[in-house]
């Protein structure tokens, strides 16, 4: 997939200048693959980050590129304008219903389990 706005075509030129992956870079920067993979507007089911926090993470990976902090912020600001229709859902989770479903029902044996074990 071609990213289509200009921050993210900015970090995919950067990553690929410094011959890196989205692995390496998670590790250097500590900031989450699946969230380097939004900005990179790549497809995931994952939770992504407040804005405020996305705007933050996206610097970071910035300054561990090489590109400046101050265009780094413009373009995030110009991508992902607060309070504009962003491409990126910034509002909660991405899982398929059948996966927090089934994680809701093993939380919930297990507190079952925890309780019968007290009880006992």
């Amino acid at each position: 997939m071609k990213p289509d706005t200009p921050l993210a075509k900015r970090l995919a030129e950067a990553i690929a200048e410094k011959h890196l992956t989205v692995e390496q870079l998670a590790d250097r920067t500590k900031v989450h693959r699946s969230t380097l993979l939004a900005l990179l507007e790549e497809p995931i089911n994952a939770v992504i980050p407040p804005r405020i926090y996305l705007r933050g993470h996206t610097l970071v990976v910035a300054r561990e590129l090489g590109i400046p902090v101050d265009e780094a912020a413009s373009l995030f600001d110009e991508s992902y304008p607060e309070g504009g229709d962003d491409s990126i859902d910034l509002t909660g989770p991405r899982f398929p219903r059948a996966h927090v479903a089934l994680a809701a029902g093993l939380g919930s044996i297990a507190i079952l389990a925890l309780v019968l074990a007290i009880v006992r």
